[in-house]
C-alpha cells in the first residue's frame, strides 16, 4: 500500500511535467516558424503541351530533354506547362486533337509521327505546332504553323517557344 506522496516529491514530478511541456511547445513554435508557407503558383494564362510516346519523359526518352527545358521555362515565365504520353500510334490523333481542345498556346511533340502532326497543323492552322524527330529522321516540309526540328536542337526550340508564349501573353 502506498501511503500520500511528499510534497518535495509531488514538486519534483510537477517541474518534470511543466518542463516537458514547456520543451514541446518551443520545439512546435521553432519547427512552424522555420518551415516556409506553400504559396499557390500563378500562371499566365497560356499554356505550352508535349505529346510523348508512350514512354513519357523518363530519362533516356526523347521527351525527357524537352520536358526538363519546358519546366525550366515555366519556372521562368509562369507559362503553365503539361505533358501527355500517347498510348499507340493509332492515339496519335486523339491526342493531338485533345491538347488542341485545350487550347495549348504551342502543342510539342516527341517521337510522334510526323506525317499525323502536320495532318493536325494543317487541320487547325490557328495553333502553332513544334515537331520533334527521331534521330537521324529527315525535316519534312511543313505549314506555316508549324517547325520541325531534331533531337538535338528540341529542348533550346522546347524552351525558346514557352519564353515566347510568356511575351504574347
Amino acid at each position: 500500500m502506498t501511503g500520500p506522496v511528499p510534497v518535495r516529491g509531488r514538486w519534483r514530478r510537477w517541474r518534470a511535467c511543466l518542463a516537458l511541456a514547456l520543451l514541446s511547445v518551443v520545439m512546435a513554435v521553432a519547427g512552424c516558424s522555420s518551415a516556409p508557407v506553400p504559396q499557390p503558383r500563378q500562371y499566365l494564362n497560356v499554356s505550352a503541351c508535349l505529346l510523348t510516346d508512350p514512354d513519357g519523359v523518363v530519362a533516356g526518352t526523347a521527351g525527357a530533354p524537352v520536358w526538363a527545358a519546358m519546366e525550366s521555362a515555366s519556372l521562368a515565365t509562369h507559362v503553365m506547362v503539361s505533358y501527355l504520353p500517347d498510348t499507340g500510334p493509332s492515339d496519335v490523333t486523339p491526342m493531338l486533337n485533345t491538347l488542341v481542345e485545350r487550347k495549348c498556346g504551342v502543342i510539342v511533340t516527341a517521337e510522334a509521327p510526323a506525317d499525323v502532326v502536320i495532318a493536325a497543323a494543317k487541320a487547325n492552322p490557328h495553333q502553332q505546332f513544334l515537331l520533334v524527330l527521331p534521330a537521324g529522321g529527315f525535316l519534312p516540309r511543313t505549314p506555316p504553323n508549324a517547325v520541325a526540328v531534331s533531337t538535338s536542337a528540341a529542348a533550346a526550340r522546347a524552351g525558346q517557344a514557352v519564353r515566347a508564349l510568356a511575351s504574347q501573353a
